[in-house]
């Protein structure tokens, strides 16, 4: 179980251990399908059309994203 420190700690951590991408971009926290993530800021989101990804040639980079605490932990907190 975590409670709010711990979770800022870890996201603290993963951010000084991961600070940039692949691309140069710098890595961000993001609540995603109920758990938090580190990824990408420049990481392509699903809410873009795929013709906006296609065209934006985004795809072709690989971005970074690793889970910080799962849905499940998170419901636990």
């Amino acid at each position: 179980m975590y409670d709010r420190v711990t979770i800022l700690n870890l996201v603290d951590d993963a951010e000084r251990q991961t600070p940039l991408c692949h691309c140069g971009a710098p890595m961000i926290p993001v609540d995603r399908d109920g758990g938090l993530w580190l990824e990408c800021s420049a990481r392509p989101r699903t809410r873009d059309g795929l013709l906006a990804r296609l065209v934006s040639l985004d795809w072709l980079a690989s971005h970074r994203r690793r889970p910080l605490v799962t849905a499940e932990e998170m419901r636990a907190a």
